[in-house]
């Protein structure tokens, strides 16, 4: 299953992004996108049930999504044969 930057944007949203965020989102930290410590946990949270990732204590209030993704990518169980 890949973590896309789609993902990702499904996943800010789902924890009250605002719809007409820029297309910057991945570079702007989760403070700036105004989306607190409890939406920090949800992410994680959903992260951690759909994915088997643990990533909650590296979603500070300065990490971007673009590090939230890599975290989650690095750590994903490699696929193929």
């Amino acid at each position: 299953m890949a973590f896309t930057d789609e993902t990702v944007r499904e996943l800010l949203l789902s924890v009250g992004l605002d719809p007409a965020a820029g297309d910057d989102v991945l570079e702007r930290s989760f403070a700036e996108l105004d989306l607190d410590s409890l939406a920090r946990v949800e992410i994680a949270t959903r992260i951690q049930d759909r994915f088997g990732v643990d990533v909650e204590e590296r979603l500070t209030a300065d990490a971007t999504p673009s590090l939230m993704k890599k975290l989650v990518t690095e750590r994903l169980p490699a696929t193929g044969a």
